[in-house]
């Protein structure tokens, strides 16, 4: 089964057949939704939902999900009733037309032929979509597979070669793209996922090697499912790649390195950071499609119990995966906020999460409010050609922040200016008040709520942070005073 093609002919890569749109902007939306495709499948009746991904805005920001490339290949028409009878009329006629008694017509209605053939065009059908779905999971496993080896051949190898030569260069003479560290930060496990994924293909075009009606594939499926372990380790670091590579990209040396590297044919137009996101959506590619061929198999197959718990299993494994999927999901719409923004005085943080984000009027003007993990941001949009901007307008630190409904649809956030002096200790300077005005009151019950939360869980890090900080010190001190003794 041949890579996916685009409309011209070309052959397209994971990261192309899974985001649509080029040219996809930052939208607002009034809740942090979930964007990358997930599956919860329940049942064998039950259906597989899938939303789209928010990738950053230097990739294509909306997607469709599997089901969408992986549609079903048009199966032929079974013939119809009246091309039967042609046909059996033809295999009964003579040449030279003898007339056939009703004795013959007798003995042809009790073959029941109809039936027969009934049975035999639906088994045939039922085959061949059991068939076309396992063809598809091979064509989707293909692209994929060839998408991570253009990451490693492309990026990785060479960023590899450079940090080994920049280490025995003389200082100064070059300029090292990005360190060893970095690398290991920005694609995290990523050789460990080629590799597996490198055994999975060769394990599922063996089997189709030697695919028959009466085939079975739940064993090829089975030996899958303990390698599904590299994805967790994969999106633990998810955000340390995605802020690694942004910050990288504005390192010149980095930034002269991956331009050139997206003119390599081998990319056919996707980016770095396109190709960093999709892994993510694998686990879920999986679910949708182990229960397509699971429900497409006839239970008098040889292979339909173990395929209903193939379908169990990889469902059960993209529910522990959905909220580092949701992470990593949030951590993309971060980065595209951050890229639309103009003006904003902090820079992306592996740590900070989308919370909530609504349009909102203030003196007639249109206001965005963004609450991040541990900040309040308020931006004015606008449009730069075919791009929404977002410019920075100002920002309510959360730390110590208390909160004050004033009117049906007005909250007062008092926040402290805070600092640190020459005896690196934490002082409270005068308050700071801010006034958000919702466009209703369920509008601003919602964000008290978040406000609520956010507050709370900084002033919680705050005080662990402040604890630990105490615990060290005062280690500190013991040693010095350990020594100072041994000394005497």
């Amino acid at each position: 089964m041949s890579t996916p093609v685009d409309d011209n002919g070309h052959q397209m890569l994971a990261s192309s057949f899974s985001r649509k749109n080029p040219n996809r902007q930052y939208s607002i939306k009034t809740e942090s939704g979930l964007s990358r495709a997930s599956t919860a499948t329940t049942s064998s009746n039950s259906s597989s939902s899938s939303s789209i991904r928010y990738p950053s805005d230097s990739t294509n920001l909306t997607g469709f999900s599997i089901e969408q490339y992986l549609s079903n290949t048009p199966l032929p028409p079974p013939p119809s009733q009246q091309q039967q009878y042609h046909s059996l009329a033809n295999n009964n006629n003579h040449s030279n037309n003898m007339e056939l008694s009703d004795d013959h017509f007798d003995i042809i209605d009790s073959l029941n032929y109809d039936d027969v053939d009934d049975g035999l065009i639906d088994h045939e059908m039922v085959h061949r979509r059991r068939e076309t779905l396992v063809h598809q999971l091979l064509t989707s496993e293909q692209a994929y597979f060839e998408s991570l080896q253009v990451v490693s051949n492309v990026f990785i190898e060479p960023l590899k070669k450079d940090a080994k030569q920049s280490s025995f260069s003389f200082l100064g003479m070059k300029k090292m793209i990005c360190t060893e560290r970095e690398t290991r930060w920005l694609f995290g496990n990523f050789e460990e996922i080629l590799h597996v994924h490198h055994e999975i293909l060769i394990s599922l075009e063996e089997r189709l090697r030697i695919w028959g009606p009466t085939q079975i594939i739940s064993d090829v499926f089975q030996s899958w499912f303990a390698r599904m372990g590299t994805y967790k380790a994969y999106l633990d670091n998810y955000s340390i790649a995605v802020t690694t590579y942004e910050r990288l990209t504005r390192y010149q040396p980095f930034k002269k390195f991956i331009d050139n590297a997206h003119k390599d044919a081998q990319l056919k137009g996707a980016t770095l950071l396109a190709l960093l996101q999709t892994p993510a959506g694998c686990i879920s590619r999986y679910a949708q499609l182990m229960t397509r061929i699971a429900d497409a198999t006839s239970p008098m197959h040889p292979d339909y119990v173990q395929l209903l718990q193939c379908k169990q299993r990889i469902v059960s494994i993209a529910e522990e995966m959905k909220a580092k999927i949701d992470d990593a999901d949030n951590v993309d719409q971060v980065l595209m906020i951050h890229q639309a923004l103009i003006g904003a005085p902090f820079g992306v943080k592996a740590q900070r999460r989308l919370v909530l984000q609504s349009s909102m009027s203030i003196s007639g003007e249109e206001r965005i409010y963004i609450l991040f993990s541990d900040i309040l941001v308020f931006v004015r949009p606008k449009q730069d050609g075919n791009r929404t901007l977002l410019q920075f307008k100002g920002m309510v630190p959360l730390e110590r922040a208390r909160l004050k409904p004033v009117h049906p649809n007005t909250i007062e956030i008092t926040s402290p200016f805070q600092g640190v002096d020459t005896l690196n200790t934490t002082f409270v300077a005068s308050s700071q008040a801010h006034v958000l005005q919702a466009e209703s009151q369920e509008d601003r019950d919602r964000w008290m709520e978040r406000l609520q939360k956010v507050i709370a869980n900084l002033d919680r890090a705050s005080a662990k942070s402040a604890n630990k900080r105490r615990v060290v010190q005062a280690r500190s001190k013991d040693s010095r005073s350990s020594t100072s003794s041994d000394r005497t």
